[in-house]
């Protein structure tokens, strides 16, 4: 079963994670949240295919079924569909790195969290310890943990991030 656009593009954007600038990520959760998945996956592919950074073989695979589903679809494609095609031929596999897990918790805005804690319009400090809370129990997506180091919450990440140099396809 091939994931659905959104879901696409949060994995790949996990497993590109460490080859991606905070533009890039930045581009990603706009276009996410904009309700563009394919333009998160444009600015992600692109991003594997100027590095070289490599995807693990499984995703490769689901990728390229899923860019071929979507050109079956949509033969007349628009212009960021072809760049996004053509950006593809570029993206490497590995079998170094596993699947990726993409399980992780609702939340793609800190503001969902911090709302639903009822902490949206506290103090920065209280709604540091909201999210503490939620990230105790959830696992964040690439989207989120965007969000939260723009939104000055990115020291909560720290232990639940590996080094750079400890991650899959990484030196």
């Amino acid at each position: 079963m091939i994931r659905g656009d959104f879901e696409m593009a949060e994995v790949m954007w996990e497993a590109a994670e460490p080859c991606l600038t905070e533009a890039q990520r930045s581009a990603a959760l706009t276009a996410l949240h904009a309700g563009e998945p394919s333009l998160a996956i444009l600015v992600v592919v692109t991003a594997l295919s100027r590095t070289g950074h490599p995807l693990p073989s499984d995703l490769y695979q689901e990728f390229h079924e899923w860019l071929r589903l979507h050109a079956a679809a949509a033969p007349h494609a628009d212009g960021a569909f072809l760049e996004l095609r053509v950006m593809a031929a570029d993206v490497k596999a590995t079998t170094a790195a596993g699947m990726i897990d993409e399980r992780y918790g609702d939340a793609t805005l800190c503001y969902f969290v911090l709302d639903d804690a009822g902490v949206a319009d506290a103090p920065q400090e209280r709604q540091a310890d909201a999210l503490a809370r939620w990230l105790r129990t959830n696992r964040p997506s690439p989207s989120l943990r965007t969000d939260m180091r723009i939104n000055g919450f990115g020291h909560l990440l720290r232990d639940l991030e590996p080094p750079l140099s400890d991650r899959p396809g990484t030196q």
